[in-house]
């Protein structure tokens, strides 16, 4: 009798763990961004996902996902993966200076290339630049560098 209480305790505790895999599962996708940015050869690509437009374009080094990542024959491509479902945009620009900043001038343009998602160009606005992730989905995002 005991041996059987055992294997159904142990049968049901086996599907309860099997559900939460299953579950997180669902949650978690991933989202994969290339930048372009084709006259370019050395240095460092800033990438940002913001997860909220508290922190959309302006605070990138508050974003809920960071990248750094050295550009290759004008390409960088980054994955950021279990991403929880929502909404998100994402920033990126090309660190011409090497100060780890995104400069600007006195007019607050951008003085290095920089972009963000939904090919929105003009002043980055959450609602033109933001996408929704859905549960165990896989996001590309494109974004061309420009001045």
């Amino acid at each position: 009798m005991t041996r059987k209480i055992f294997r159904v305790g142990f049968f049901i505790l086996l599907l309860q763990l099997l559900g939460i895999a299953y579950s997180d599962e669902l949650k978690d996708s991933e989202i994969l961004v290339s930048v372009i940015c084709d006259d370019v050869d050395s240095g460092w690509v800033y990438i940002a996902l913001h997860s909220t437009e508290k922190t959309f374009p302006k605070k990138g080094a508050d974003a809920t996902y960071l990248s750094k990542t050295k550009i290759s024959k004008g390409k960088v491509k980054v994955s950021f993966k279990e991403i929880p479902q929502g909404d998100y945009a994402v920033s990126a620009f090309y660190d011409e200076n090497g100060n780890g900043i995104l400069d600007y001038n006195f007019l607050g343009i951008p003085k290095e290339k920089a972009g963000v998602s939904n090919k929105y160009s003009g002043f980055p606005k959450w609602e033109k630049s933001k996408f929704v992730v859905k549960s165990s989905s896989v996001s590309k995002i494109i974004i061309d560098l420009r001045k």
